[in-house]
């Protein structure tokens, strides 16, 4: 099972490919559509490595606190709140819910 160190260290290595690709590849060579496609692909692997993390437990499918809270900090980022209220809401709702 992953821990959120290992995400973090994923995270930081997905974004420093992405900024050494920017330095040594010519981008603007490429159709628009690819390079849509180039900037979608860090993203989408930050979300996958999230999303095993918060919906498996002991390698099994599993809907907790960690859930509800992820979905509060997509509302608080849908309604494009500060980074640090994202993260205290998020925190607070996770821990209000398994506190109950």
């Amino acid at each position: 099972m992953l821990t959120w160190t290992v995400v973090g260290l994923l995270a930081i290595g997905v974004y420093g490919q992405r900024a050494l690709g920017a330095v040594l590849l010519d981008t603007d060579r490429l159709e628009e559509h690819w390079q849509g496609v180039l900037r979608s692909i860090p993203l989408a692997i930050i979300v996958a490595v999230v999303a095993l993390q918060t919906f498996t437990s002991s390698q099994a499918f599993s809907f907790d606190a960690r859930a509800i809270g992820v979905g509060a900090a997509a509302l608080c980022a849908w309604r494009r709140l500060p980074m640090l209220v994202t993260v205290l809401v998020a925190a607070a709702v996770t821990a209000a819910v398994r506190q109950l």
